[in-house]
This record gives structure tokens, C-alpha cells and sequence, in this order.
């Protein structure tokens, strides 16, 4: 599989621009069409809101709201014009069906981290979370702060050896091909397979791809969790992209992240790429 499509999500909030950014950066670096969608995280009722916001309120945030959608898509065309890239712009008002919809179309899909002040974090988190585990594509994350000059360079693959690590695994081998350097994290085995060398079996596999990987074993203490393990790893390596599985369960009429995966995503210091 080859990244040509790229679909991202914008939205109003103030590290939009950034993951924006991010996503063309990658597009450029694979030569991608880029598909940006702006949605809101909550789905408008113009009627509604105009029963219970003052009316010249509510015209003012249909103004700022306005202004954001021209903003970020002048940006879009004008960065895409400068890379010599093609893309397309789309605007909706219900953000998790477009994307689920669209989701099917795209060979990778940028999402972004909720920052710690936004109004709206618990809905874009559930909505980030249903994607994630629902699209059945590989989704790229994008931290709400920081800079990220390059993506994919010095890549981190968390590897376990379970079907939503596997999924990850090959659905990053676009960047893996192109990386300077990747590095396969393993854990301590169980007792039953000490006599297996970690991450051997999938290494010899990469080989085979023609990737040169290096496989490191870590052994944190019992007071260390693999989330915490993963995010000091990547901190010490310094890698520009981390790759891992999504783990999730369901509960009524609802997806949630595991906890790995919620250690992961609230503090990461770089880009993540999911699938499960």
C-alpha cells in the first residue's frame, strides 16, 4: 500500500492549522491527493441556537466561524499550489458521519489531539476514538503543541505481535520505506517463549521488504506502564513518528481507547499513527 489519498479533519480550533500543515507535509513527502473536510466537533441546529443565544451573539459566531472556514481554506490552496500538490475542500455540519463516509476513500487519515482548553474536548475525543477504531484505516495523530518539521523520518513501531499491532505495522510501511531510520520496540516475553528472540520473526519480514531495521527489547520495572515505557522510549530516541495499534472496547452504544492507547495519545510528544 502507497499513501495517494489523505484525508484531514479541520475544525475551528487553534491547532487546526497544524495539523493541517502536517498532513501536507506528508502528501508532499508521498505525493498524495489531500482531502480536507472542516466539521465542526458539535453538530450545528441553527435553528435552535437561535431560540436560546441572543440574536446578535449568535450572528457573531456565525461570523467567527465563517472567518476560520475562509482562512483555513485559503491556507489549504495556497500551501497545496506552493508543493505542487492536488487536493479538494469539502465543509460539512456533522463531522463523524463525513468522515466514517469518506474514511473508505482515503489511504490515511489526520486527525488531531484535543488540547486541555478547549470547550469541546470530551466530544472531539469520543469522536476521535470512534474513528480511530471504526474507519478500519490508518489514522495519524497529531499533538495539539509542538512543532514538527518532519514526520516519518525516525520511526518508533510499538510491536506485540496482536492483530491491531500487525494492522500497524504494515499500514506504515509507507513510511518505513522512505524513513531514515525505524526502530521495532518489543516487551519482555512471556516465560513460555524466553527461548523466541523478541521481534526476530517480524524483523525478518521487514528484511524481506528491504527495510533495515533495528529491534530493541525493553524491560521496564513493574512500576513502569507499557504506555509510560513507550512514551520515555520515544522521548530518548527522539523519533518523529510512533507507530502502534489502537486498542479499544466497546460499551453501550459507545468506543473507548484502551488504556495503552489513552496513555499514548494524552501525552504524546510527536505524531502517532493507529489502526486497529
Amino acid at each position: 500500500m502507497e499513501y495517494r489519498n489523505i484525508l484531514v479533519h479541520l475544525d475551528e480550533s487553534e491547532s487546526a492549522r497544524k495539523r493541517l500543515d502536517v498532513a501536507l507535509r506528508v502528501a508532499q513527502r508521498h505525493r498524495a491527493h489531500v482531502s480536507a473536510l472542516f466539521a465542526p466537533t458539535v453538530q450545528e441546529h441553527d435553528v435552535a441556537y437561535a431560540f436560546v443565544l441572543n440574536a446578535e451573539y449568535w450572528s457573531q459566531c456565525q461570523h467567527e466561524h465563517e472567518a476560520c472556514r475562509r482562512a483555513l481554506e485559503h491556507h489549504f490552496f495556497g500551501s497545496l499550489a506552493e508543493a505542487g500538490l492536488k487536493g479538494n475542500w469539502r465543509t460539512a455540519t456533522h463531522a463523524q458521519h463525513e468522515l466514517l463516509m469518506r474514511a473508505r476513500f482515503a489511504d490515511l487519515i489526520v486527525l488531531g489531539q484535543s488540547g486541555p482548553d478547549d470547550p469541546y474536548a470530551s466530544l472531539a475525543n469520543r469522536l476521535q476514538a470512534r474513528v480511530t477504531l471504526s474507519a478500519g484505516r490508518p489514522v495519524l495523530w497529531v499533538p495539539h503543541e509542538g512543532g514538527f518539521p518532519t514526520v516519518g523520518e525516525r520511526v518508533m513501531v510499538a510491536w506485540n505481535a496482536d492483530q491491531p499491532a500487525t494492522r500497524a505495522l504494515f499500514d506504515a510501511l509507507p513510511f518505513m520505506r522512505l524513513a531514515e531510520h525505524t526502530e521495532l520496540v518489543t516487551f519482555t516475553l512471556a516465560r513460555k517463549e524466553k527461548d523466541r528472540i523478541p521481534g526476530a520473526d517480524i524483523g525478518l519480514v521487514l528484511a524481506r521488504h528491504g527495510l533495515d531495521v533495528q529491534v530493541t527489547e525493553l524491560h521496564p520495572p513493574p512500576t513502569i506502564t507499557v504506555g509510560d515505557a513507550l512514551l520515555a522510549r520515544a522521548g530518548k530516541t527522539g523519533c518523529d513518528l510512533i507507530v502502534m495499534g489502537a486498542y479499544g472496547h466497546a460499551r453501550w452504544k459507545e468506543l473507548l481507547l484502551g488504556g495503552v492507547t489513552q496513555t499514548v495519545l494524552g501525552s504524546m510528544p510527536v505524531p502517532v499513527l493507529m489502526s486497529h
